[in-house]
């Protein structure tokens, strides 16, 4: 009964068990006003064995009205190529890429390709790892859409009531 924005990380094994899709169908056809507030993180993995289950998640998910992140975008699987064949909303920038930002000029041109590529795509961007008023800003130059780190606030224990 909220419109809080939440995301939920999935991983490829997640995504390839049948017991696990068939439980997120029947969550997401019985509670269809929460799918618009939902974002899937598609954690990185090397090995995508199975490309076209992949795929198959985000069309489902999507025509749900699900949102579609790719977690880590940077330490994986998660390269240009792959990205254009999928339909998705966010690239999070892993936090590796983002953390010495403001010592790194090196860094800074990988996060800057990663944010023009995403731009031209039409893709949104989180920064991860967001430690300090320096990255804060540096993220902030850059135009990144979103940030998360502690910085900006600690996680925090499951904060529903049941």
């Amino acid at each position: 009964d909220s419109d809080v924005e939440f995301s939920l990380n999935v991983s490829l094994e997640d995504i390839e068990n049948s017991t696990t899709i068939s439980f997120i169908e029947r969550c997401l056809d019985s509670y269809p006003d929460v799918a618009k507030n939902l974002t899937f993180e598609i954690l990185e993995d090397d090995a995508v064995a199975n490309y076209d289950s992949l795929k198959n998640f985000i069309t489902f998910v999507k025509s749900k009205g699900v949102k579609i992140a790719i977690d880590d975008f940077g330490s994986g699987y998660s390269n240009f190529a792959h990205i254009l064949n999928l339909d998705i909303d966010f690239i999070k920038i892993d936090g590796s890429l983002i953390k010495n930002l403001d010592k790194d000029e090196k860094m800074e041109m990988i996060v800057e390709t990663i944010v023009d590529f995403a731009r031209k795509i039409d893709v949104q961007i989180i920064a991860e790892f967001v430690h300090s008023a320096e990255i804060l800003e540096k993220v902030k130059n850059l135009k990144i859409d979103y940030t998360q780190g502690f910085y900006l606030g600690e996680p925090k224990e499951d904060i529903c009531e049941d």
